[in-house]
């Protein structure tokens, strides 16, 4: 049931076709889907479940159920209120939308109603536990209520008013958790001020303050240890709006801290998607899909921006197609609980059916007038136009993060650090617009990512736990992997040392790809895999596996229908070799992942340096040798100039010579 735009305008938008009025049309397919599961005015929006992870639990408390309703309400009212602004009568199920709201918002909030939420206050005195769910949908229903207040809000009476406010109030007064989640207490405090309402200045400050000392530069927030697209759908969504609300004629100097971070974010933000608008598979949360656009919109609520609204919009209708524009997406007429289909290892202890309409807030584009520049302005490519068939990079220091866009495949890679944990939603070696990361295999060749194990233990394989940051130079990334396989690091289980054990990396970037040039620093026997993307069953058809040679080293390929990958083995590697996966893929059941392999059967061998070619394309024509003959030679370094032993000289075929020296290595930062 893949959304399909009709009457494409390509002369205003000549690379999706979709205007101002497809926007509104997307929007009002959404929300059918979510009206399918309403059978009356008064029954609240409960889609069926998805998934065992997910909350509630057959056996959970009362107000985990509230959660969910809660949820359901505020998260679907985020992309109703911009629609009916186009549509003040919009039916759908025989219901009239803005009716809908506007009773089960009342009924949401009324304590003498059987569909009253619930307080926070309510939830602790009940159950003698703080419930910070209602927090964030606290949040979104603030923002569908300012949305529509035209149309909703203020339509109710004052004794109707005084009892959604007290409610809300309740929530934005407690306490939140101390990451993006301020910005929840803040709109919700914010609602209350604009609509004349009384609320604690003095926490208001506190959140706002301390949500901008998260900032780390080059746009970019840490949010709790780790950094991800709660920067454009938290920081870059909520600032605008409040910024419109309230901190422009209130808060001048708080505006124009946050406008200026803005517009440093969005030098560089449109280069993290792919020349179609794709976004990369990355970080937690990603059920909520396109909400990763939701800071472009969110740019013209501002009074100043540095995204071009051509750009903004290809973007952000490519980002939204590629998602509704599939059918596997949707599951009872609903986003599912995935990427493209149902995905468990996606599925987190804080989703519920309604969950991804987090994705409404890429919708806040719609509450921008008709004749606002993100509508009128004609689609363009932005630095794609200019990156043609070249691949280029951007490094952003503050989080750590090197943006590489390949102009000939129209892809884009992400090379994260700062990771402080083993987790493969962020500590992946690459991350790729149109190569979805899997999911850890025991069994070993983990897609994009050093699988280890002890040899001769017979554990399972494990990816490394932390990713650091060293330095960028000379276009290279220098990063440290913190692996601690099982075994070698714990006494319990036959280890011998309680260091831990490490891989130093470096990527040079290359068009299609990277050559990775890692030094071991597993000072015991061990087995090694290195993995490629994974490529997806489609169909029914398996990837179609190659082995062959290039310059003189071990290649393999794999390859389905408008996607390849191409793994080279330079240096140090035993060999290479294909692995099925059974239920690791976001897309398949079933994928291929093509690694290379080594094993040392003796402690204290010295270190070692890898080296090895991974490309990828986005063509169906088979490899050349001289496509994969991408390294001409290497040269071990016992000792660099520096003095940092087993460095590597490095000469590409087009004549380039490099040398990677890993000196201090040990300086790794994860935070």
């Amino acid at each position: 049931m893949a959304f399909q735009i009709q009457n494409p305008d390509n002369e205003l938008s000549p690379f999706t076709g979709m205007a101002r009025e497809h926007w509104v049309e997307s929007g009002k397919f959404l929300l059918n889907g979510v009206f399918q599961h309403i059978a009356d005015l008064d029954k609240p929006i409960v889609m069926p479940r998805q998934h065992e992870i997910t909350y509630p639990q057959p056996d959970d408390p009362p107000w985990k159920f509230r959660s969910q309703e809660f949820e359901g309400l505020a998260r679907t009212l985020m992309l109703a209120a911009p629609v009916l602004k186009d549509e003040p009568d919009l039916t759908l199920n025989g219901k009239r939308v803005s009716d809908y709201y506007a009773n089960q918002v009342l009924r949401a909030t009324d304590p003498k109603s059987p569909g009253y939420l619930m307080t926070l206050t309510d939830i602790i005195n009940q159950h003698g536990v703080r419930q910070y769910q209602h927090t964030v949908e606290g949040a979104a229903l603030a923002i569908g209520l300012m949305f529509s207040r035209d149309l909703i809000w203020n339509k109710f009476s004052r004794a109707e008013r005084d009892q959604v406010a007290a409610f809300i109030s309740d929530i934005a007064h407690h306490r939140t958790i101390g990451n993006n989640w301020r910005f929840f207490n803040v709109l919700m405090m914010t609602f209350l001020k604009v609509n004349g309402y009384e609320i604690d200045e003095a926490a208001l400050k506190d959140h706002v303050q301390h949500l901008m000392a998260f900032y780390v530069g080059n746009g970019w927030y840490r949010d709790d240890a780790t950094f991800d697209y709660y920067n454009p759908w938290g920081f870059h969504f909520y600032g605008p709006i409040w910024c419109s609300w309230y901190a422009y004629e209130h808060e001048p100097e708080a505006a124009t801290i946050i406008e200026q971070r803005h517009g440093e974010f969005m030098r560089t933000y449109p280069r993290m998607f792919a020349r179609d608008g794709r976004q990369l598979m990355w970080g937690r949360s990603i059920i909520y899909r396109c909400a990763a656009a939701a800071a472009f919109g969110g740019a013209f609520l501002l009074k100043h921006t540095t995204v071009e609204p051509g750009l903004a919009r290809r973007i952000a209708s490519g980002n939204i197609m590629q998602f509704i524009g599939r059918d596997n997406v949707f599951l009872n007429g609903v986003p599912c609980l995935g990427y493209y289909g149902p995905f468990a290892p996606l599925v987190q202890f804080y989703s519920c059916a309604a969950s991804p309409f987090w994705l409404s807030k890429a919708y806040i584009a719609l509450t921008l007038p008709a004749d606002s520049p993100f509508w009128t302005a004609t689609e363009s490519e932005g630095d794609w136009a200019d990156i043609g068939t070249e691949t280029r990079s951007i490094f952003l220091e503050g989080p750590g993060i090197l943006v590489v866009n390949h102009g000939t495949a129209g892809t884009t890679e992400l090379l994260p650090a700062k990771v402080p944990k083993r987790d493969p939603y962020y500590a992946q070696l690459a991350y790729s617009t149109h190569f979805p990361w899997e999911a850890e295999a025991p069994e070993g060749a983990t897609a994009m990512t050093y699988s280890i194990r002890e040899a001769d233990e017979n554990l399972p394989f494990i990816t490394p736990l932390e990713l650091g940051f060293i330095r960028e130079e000379d276009g290279i990334v220098y990063r440290q992997f913190n692996t601690k396989p099982e075994g070698l690091g714990d006494p319990n289980k036959g280890g011998i040392n309680k260091g831990s054990e490490k891989i130093d990396l470096a990527e040079i970037i290359v068009p299609g790809g990277m050559v990775r040039v890692d030094r071991l620093r597993l000072p015991y026997k061990h087995e090694i895999h290195l993995g490629h993307y994974g490529l997806p069953r489609i169909n029914g058809i398996e990837a179609k596996v190659s082995r062959l040679s290039a310059g003189g080293c071990d290649a393999i390929t794999a390859a389905i229908d408008g996607r390849q990958v191409a793994l080279v083995a330079c240096h140090g590697w035993d060999g290479v070799d294909a692995m099925v996966h059974e239920k690791r893929h976001a897309e398949s059941d079933r994928s291929t992942v093509i690694y290379a392999h080594r094993r040392r059967d003796k402690d204290y061998r010295g270190m070692d340096v890898l080296v090895t070619v991974l490309l990828h394309k986005t063509t169906d024509e088979p490899w050349t040798e001289q496509e994969l003959s991408v390294v001409k030679q290497c040269e071990l370094l016992p000792w660099t100039e520096t003095g940092s032993p087993c460095g590597m000289r490095i000469t590409l075929t087009n004549g380039t010579t490099i040398e990677i020296d890993y000196r201090e290595a040990d300086k790794s930062v994860v935070h």
